[in-house]
Formats: C-alpha cells, sequence, structure tokens
C-alpha cells in the first residue's frame, strides 16, 4: 500500500472515530434542569435557592450555575454560584426594592449534561414602602 492510500484510510478511521463519539455523546447526554425551589414572594434577607438535576431527578454537585435577578426597568444582578453535595445553591436578597423581578439561571452543561437557561418570575415585599422608610 502507497503512503496516498495510507493516509486516505488514516483520514476516513479519523472521522468515523469522530462521528461514533459525536453519537456517543449525544445518545449518553442528559438534559439538565435548574429549578428555583424558594417560594415566588420573597423579603430582602430570605434566600433564593435553586437545586441542578436532570430529567431523572439525579442532582449534580460541584457545578457553577449563574443566577441573574433582572428588575422591570432591566437592572441585574448577577451571581455566581457552585452546587453543594445535594446540587442545591443559594443567595441572599438584599437591598431590593419591593417590585416584581425575574431569575435567569444559567448552567453552560458539560460533555454529558446538556446547557440549560430558566426563567422564573419572583416578587419582593417586605411590606408597607414609604418615603425610604418599610413599616
Amino acid at each position: 500500500m502507497n503512503l496516498k492510500n495510507l493516509v486516505i484510510v488514516l483520514i476516513i478511521l479519523v472521522l468515523i472515530v469522530t462521528v461514533g463519539a459525536f453519537f456517543y455523546i449525544q445518545a449518553n447526554s442528559h438534559n439538565t434542569k435548574v429549578e428555583v425551589i424558594s417560594n415566588s414572594t420573597l423579603k430582602n434577607g430570605d434566600i433564593v435557592r435553586i437545586v441542578l438535576n436532570d430529567e431523572y431527578r439525579n442532582v449534580y454537585p460541584g457545578e457553577s450555575v449563574h443566577i441573574k435577578i433582572l428588575d422591570d426597568s432591566g437592572w441585574a444582578d448577577n451571581y455566581d454560584v457552585v452546587t453543594d453535595d445535594s446540587g442545591e445553591a443559594s443567595i441572599v436578597l438584599s437591598a431590593f426594592e419591593n417590585g416584581n423581578y425575574t431569575i435567569h439561571t444559567n448552567y453552560n452543561g458539560t460533555l454529558f449534561n446538556k446547557p440549560y437557561h430558566g426563567i422564573n418570575s419572583l416578587v419582593i415585599d417586605d411590606g408597607y414602602y414609604d418615603d425610604g422608610y418599610y413599616y
């Protein structure tokens, strides 16, 4: 076999292995979800809790999740958290005005875990607000 034929055979083998690896990863990848497990109405000082799991409810410890809390005007507070042994992570709310917010959660995924982006509603209600003071 001459060198040209050997190179062609090697290229074909590399392509077959690459395509096979791609299909193997796709067949064994899991859909993931970041669930907000705290109440949808909270106060400053309360905790927003999330859990990262897959479609079979398996949790993923030690994974990074980005949380963005966005108000109606477009102002965002950003947090990067790492899930604990039970797949949970949390942030403490502080200095938010009363109002409606959205919580955006983003998980970038791994080789066998698909990425996820979710949006949940949040209301912050510390009580009656007047002249800069809560009553």
